[in-house]
């Protein structure tokens, strides 16, 4: 026995030792390698000098540098776990407003970069001093650390990411649990989705996050916390509830509940102004409520509830979040602000885990709002009797009896119950039922609730109820119109199953009502517009494909013709969009007018027009003149008379095999009349077919193929510097290169490309191949005048959204010479377009240049000329034409003039004789292209040409 008291008072005093040698600090080293420093245990009191009244406390330490390196620290200040547990609330956390001292050689300076209220302490080599911290939000000896950078930096950076990672989940829960909310109309998930938006702003003011705004001005920052946390926790109670009533096991709850809910808010709300105790109330209602909420569900799962089992993960995680927190405030993790936020782990893992309950269902997404007052219990009613009174039979008829919870259910989702009974011949509708119609509750005789229907409903009614009541236990689904009270036809849908003895005839019919009114508009809504064209309100290409295989034998009988605008894209381009579409809609008038009673008229697309006449009185000569004459008058529009002739291309419905071939025929018809100069009409005839081009859908898909593939390329035509002859730049030009048909030229697919939008991407394409190619040329030919390369924009790519990023990005990473990177811009273009002005503008700006292609074809004024930001022009090769003494001659060489009187340097295009290249030399021109030089040729062909004209 003395032995063993030996050895436990041996134990005592050992331990007593290492508690003092815990307890007992040693001298602070600050250069010592560790990454943080509490320095709680060296503070002292400090004395301010007399007569400051700064507010806050100060202490100081003594402190001292080891090491032969300077020691350099960050001090912030630390928040002692029990902080918030006060009875009056402070005003403000712990923090540092000055540090001072008076020993020669340290520095300190504020240092904010690594959070609020930090200061940076650097201590030479070898030194000591006395440090001096005033400090506000503390009491008695506060929690000071020493940081070294690199380590405060690391924890900084990982704090950031965590608490990322758990405000994300929550918001994710709570965006999820709002949105089933939203779309099943239930309150549930609404009550879900507020609690965790509350518990994502508490967990953001516990993370200082709205320290020193406007918000914490009130009752500080562990107010705003409290108040938070209060309204979580009094949204999470009222979900709860609506989940699982207390009522049903405890009915005295329902009397007291509400005013427990309604006592969070307000200790909540005191907490946050400030109010002494009721921050210290709130924190410890957190702490109790969600494990005696985790408690109250386990006991419901016990009593068989599915509901409280899918609940129970998603509160049990909450209830972890307040014991971790708790935990912390007492102290079981030390210093709170060098923790993880473990409370925030299990926080976030239970909002998604209440997101995926709220998502699964089980009971919780289909709960209607309920009130707290448990509801009155519906009387059970009794089978239908019969009661005979002097040889007169009266029925009694009640609605039969059903669950309360499944009453419920049915008035949440917005249904009603319907009953046709098959035997007696009449129907009863429940007050929800009714209520669709505008009749409340209660029974009518069949043959009334038939007349209620809509005229073309009733067969399908009457046919369903027909079939199905011949056996019992089938089940089936309809969609019809009822005259409601106010002479509307609202559409309703009835899900309903046929009852009765098994094998027999059914006697009743049940199922539920509900209106379907607003899908079934959508529906047709929806199928109106995908069958009609938005601006003319005349059926669109699906319409007429759909009207034309519906003939069937009929199409033998009928005329079809197609017309397009001719010069669309003139009137177009001179009128802008708004007068385009008045010019399509003025034309759709017209048709419609003159072929209103006996003909269809549709809008195929763009300027594209379709007739359709099933018993034409005219011939098909006559048709087509008359639709060449019908259009051929002039447009009013802002003043101007504006005149839009078609060509029109007619085709015969017996010279048709089926719908597609007389749209094929009618479309051949159309083009020769293109061919033939336009205004004017074709019938068709079995020779066009040998002129026909190639299929346009083909072409598409084939051209998009080719893009993936690699098929494009780009090909140069060099552009040549007249005083010696040498290469000055190319003309980037597209090439297909067809795995079959061989080299494409432009024009069988530029076109094309246009027209789909297509020729987007090749543009594209074209920029970021001729700059790759341009920046290997200036590398490998540093010439005086760098080498240029021209890139032509069609009106289609100016309305690229991305043309100018994606200009920009080219001339950033091509390290191209300012100005030799060049777009073109043909003359009508920026003639008639306001915005391809502006943008090229833009372009200039960002270091392109620019050029002005085919001038004197367009129509620009002298006054747009002088004011356009080109830098060069491209006279079209039709002034060549002729003699030097010509009309060409004369305005060739005075658009020459003006260029240089402007400053523009002068590209004629098409020279292909030496007498072409005498003659723009002699007016002056800088530069010429075309075949007498050289045609376009390939990369690698245009890299052997430089070299070739290469001079030193």
């Amino acid at each position: 026995m003395k032995r063993l008291a030996f050895a436990f008072a041996c134990v005592v005093l050992m331990w007593t030792c290492a508690l003092a040698a815990q307890t007992a600090p040693k001298d602070l080293d600050l250069g010592s390698t560790a990454g943080l420093i509490e320095l709680k245990a060296y503070l002292k009191p400090f004395a301010a000098p007399a007569g400051n009244k700064d507010p806050g406390t100060w202490f100081s330490f003594a402190a001292a540098n080891y090491g032969t390196r300077p020691a350099i620290r960050v001090l912030q200040a630390g928040e002692a776990p029990s902080s918030g547990l006060t009875i009056i609330p402070r005003a403000q956390r712990p923090t540092i407003l000055q540090v001072a001292t008076t020993t020669p050689g340290v520095l300190i300076e504020k240092s904010n970069a690594y959070g609020r209220k930090g200061f940076r302490l650097t201590i030479p080599a070898s030194g000591k001093a006395e440090i001096a911290v005033r400090m506000v939000g503390v009491d008695g000896s506060p929690s000071l650390l020493a940081w070294t950078e690199p380590e405060l930096a690391a924890h900084n950076k990982n704090i950031a990411i965590f608490v990322a990672a758990v405000a994300g989940l929550i918001a994710a829960a709570a965006a999820i649990a709002g949105g089933v909310g939203v779309m099943t109309h239930h309150w549930a998930p609404r009550w879900a989705a507020l609690a965790l938006i509350a518990l994502l702003l508490a967990r953001l003011a516990a993370l200082r996050v709205f320290d020193g705004s406007i918000v914490t001005s009130v009752g500080g920052p562990y107010g705003l916390t409290a108040l938070f946390g209060g309204l979580a926790l009094a949204a999470g109670v009222r979900f709860v509830d609506l989940i699982e009533p207390m009522s049903e096991m405890w009915p005295a709850v329902a009397r007291w509940l509400n005013k427990v809910i309604l006592g969070f808010l307000i200790v909540s709300g005191l907490a946050y102004i400030g109010f002494p105790g009721m921050t210290l109330l709130t924190d410890l209602a957190i702490l109790i409520v969600p494990p005696a909420l985790f408690a109250y569900l386990v006991l419901r799962q016990r009593t068989g509830s599915r509901t409280s089992q899918v609940l129970q993960p998603a509160v049990g995680l909450f209830a972890m979040a307040s014991l971790t927190s708790a935990f912390a405030a007492l102290g079981g993790f030390g210093s709170a602000s060098i923790v993880p936020d473990l409370a925030g782990g299990f926080a976030a893992a239970g909002a998604i885990m209440l997101a995926l309950a709220v998502t699964a269902g089980e009971g919780i997404t289909v709960i209607p709002w309920r009130h707290h007052a448990p509801p009155a219990p519906r009387p059970a009613a009794p089978a239908p009797v019969k009661v005979v009174v002097k040889e007169v039979v009266k029925e009694v008829v009640k609605e039969p009896e059903v669950p309360h919870a499944a009453l419920e259910a049915i008035d949440a989702s917005r249904q009603g119950v319907f009953e046709l009974d098959l035997v007696n011949d009449f129907a009863v509708l429940s007050a929800e039922a009714g209520a669709l119609i505008g009749v409340g509750e209660g029974r009518l005789s069949h043959y009334r609730w038939i007349e209620r229907i809509h005229p073309d409903d009733r067969a399908v009614y009457e046919q369903a109820v027909g079939e199905f009541r011949k056996q019992s236990g089938l089940a089936f689904r309809i969609e019809f119109r009822v005259l409601d009270e106010e002479g509307r036809y609202p559409w309703l849908e009835l899900r309903a199953t046929m009852k009765g003895p098994d094998g027999e005839a059914a006697e009743r019919c049940v199922g539920l009502l509900a209106d379907v009114t607003t899908r079934k508009e959508a529906e047709v809504e929806m199928m109106d517009r995908s069958l009609r064209d938005p601006l003319t309100g005349l059926g669109n290409r699906v319409s007429l494909i759909e009207e034309l295989e519906g003939l069937g034998e009929r199409l033998r009988d009928v005329v079809f013709a197609v017309l397009d605008v001719d010069r669309f894209k003139a009137i177009h381009a001179s009128l802008g969009d708004a007068g385009g579409d008045e010019v399509l809609l003025k034309i759709a008038q017209r048709l419609d007018q003159r072929y209103s009673g006996f003909g269809q008229i549709f809008r195929t697309g763009g300027d594209g027009f379709a007739v359709l006449l099933p018993n034409p009185t005219d011939k098909p000569e006559a048709i087509g003149a008359g639709l060449v004459q019908l259009c051929s008058a002039a447009h009013g529009f802002e003043g101007r008379n504006v005149f839009a002739p078609v060509s029109v291309g007619v085709a015969l419905g017996r010279e048709a095999r089926n719908s597609i071939d007389l749209m094929k025929n009618a479309e051949l018809a159309l083009n020769q009349a293109k061919r033939d100069g336009g205004d004017c009409s074709r019938i068709f005839t079995l020779d066009m077919e040998a002129n026909a081009p190639a299929d346009p859908v083909v072409l598409e898909a084939d051209l998009h193929q080719a893009i993936d593939r690699g098929e494009i390329e780009v090909f140069y035509q060099p552009i040549i510097r007249l005083a010696d002859r040498t290469v000055a730049g190319f003309e980037a030009l597209l090439r297909w290169r067809h795995p079959q048909k061989g080299l494409v030229e432009p024009a069988d697919f530029i076109a094309h490309s246009e027209e789909t939008g297509i020729i987007v991407a090749l543009g594209r394409l074209a920029l970021d191949r001729a700059a790759s190619d341009l920046a290997e040329w200036q590398r490998y030919f540093p010439l005086p005048e760098p080498l240029f390369v021209s890139v032509n924009l069609s009106r289609r790519q100016l309305r690229d959204a991305d043309l100018l990023q994606r200009l920009a990005d080219v001339l950033r990473n091509g390290g191209l010479a300012p100005g030799s990177f060049k777009l073109e811009m043909t003359e009508s273009t920026i003639a008639t377009d306001a915005d391809a002005r502006a943008l090229a503008g833009q372009i200039r700006q960002l270091g392109a240049g620019l050029a002005i292609d085919d001038f004197g074809t367009g129509m620009s004024s002298l006054s747009q000329f002088a004011d356009l930001p080109f830098d060069t022009v491209k006279i079209d090769k039709s002034f060549l034409n002729g003699t030097p003494q010509s009309n060409g001659g004369v305005v060739l060489a005075s658009i020459v003039s003006l260029a240089h009187e402007l400053n523009r340097a002068v590209i004629v295009e098409g020279v292909e004789s030496e007498e072409d290249a005498a003659r723009v030399a002699e007016l002056g021109c800088e530069f010429a292209q075309g075949f007498l030089f050289s045609e376009a040729v390939g990369a690698r062909e245009a890299m052997t040409f430089i070299a070739k004209s290469f001079r030193e």
